[in-house]
């Protein structure tokens, strides 16, 4: 009979200690969200150089570094924002208050905009970091069987770990069927199919709800949505892609997977969402099995060293 030598929840809380070690700082997390952010894609690029069959930390290693280049974006905007709204308060042609509140509409709300959306990515961006992180190390250090019958005691330790969502929006540590699945598939060799289970748990059981359901996220990304096809306003629009490249842009289109462009498209929309993600992860598998693979090593490389985002 197999003793395990730790309980459940003292793996578990050993497991979720070394991913807030990542992203903490003096206990607690790093006020950069960009800092931040480069930290979780170096995290999940050495889970996949260590294990070659964490092909979805592969993939989240460029996924999570487009998560960056969208806070770049939002920063940007946000700030360039401003300065329009500086450069129009000090105008000598504007004759009343309500005609400087006119000119500053589209600058605020693009500054709006931009800073929830900033806000809401990295929410995203730790959230996910600090549930499937943890899943991923609990694997490496006890196998498949464990993670399945340790799965419910997860929540044990709540009370004991960092996690950045309201509990009326996501509890910590729910004990998702697909975890299982996915993980057995790893087990099994089945690794494009543990990919899509894993994307699955991420897209809908983590980030619906800790981001993609909010209103108010829903109404920025509908905004980016018809900026980016429409051009209108200049330059406000982050590009929804994935690049396969530690680069926020890859010179090579053939490493670039692009969500809908249609003006109505949504990207909270699960089905919408999830077609981009799959096609993302279908690319990423057929790259990794072919000449490519030599070069999408290297910039897994380049994101575990320096987290990516140029």
């Amino acid at each position: 009979m197999d003793v395990p030598i730790l309980s459940c929840a003292s793996v578990w809380l050993r497991v979720q200690k070394e991913a807030e070690a990542w992203i903490t700082s003096g206990g607690k997390l790093i006020a950069d969200p960009i800092q931040r952010n480069r930290q979780i894609n170096k995290a999940y690029a050495q889970l996949w150089l260590a294990d070659k069959r964490f092909q979805w930390a592969g993939l989240a290693a460029f996924a999570s570094k487009q998560v960056g280049c969208g806070l770049l974006h939002a920063a940007g905007n946000i700030e360039k924002a401003q300065d329009e709204m500086r450069q129009n308060h000090a105008r000598t042609d504007i004759l009343n208050s309500s005609d400087g509140a006119a000119i500053d509409i589209m600058p605020s709300g693009i500054s709006g905009s931009s800073a929830y959306m900033f806000q809401q990515l990295a929410l995203g961006n730790t959230t996910l970091f600090l549930d499937i992180y943890p899943l991923h190390r609990f694997y490496m250090l006890r196998g498949a069987e464990h993670l399945a019958n340790c799965l419910p005691e997860r929540i044990a330790i709540t009370q004991q770990v960092l996690w950045p969502v309201m509990k009326n929006k996501l509890e910590f540590g729910k004990p998702f069927n697909v975890i299982v699945n996915a993980f057995n598939l790893i087990d099994t060799n089945q690794i494009a199919k543990s990919v899509e289970r894993l994307a699955y748990h991420e897209q809908i059981n983590i980030l619906q709800a800790a981001i993609y359901n909010d209103v108010a996220m829903r109404r920025a990304l509908d905004a980016n949505q018809f900026s980016w096809a429409t051009g209108f306003p200049n330059g406000a629009a982050a590009e929804i892609e994935l690049t396969l490249s530690s680069e926020c842009r890859a010179k090579n289109d053939s490493y670039n997977i692009w969500f809908s462009k249609n003006k109505t498209a949504k990207l909270y929309h699960q089905d919408q969402r999830m077609a981009f993600v799959y096609a993302a992860a279908a690319r990423f598998n057929a790259m990794l099995n072919s000449d490519n693979r030599e070069a999408l090593e290297a910039s897994i490389q380049r994101i575990a060293l320096d987290g990516g985002l140029k």
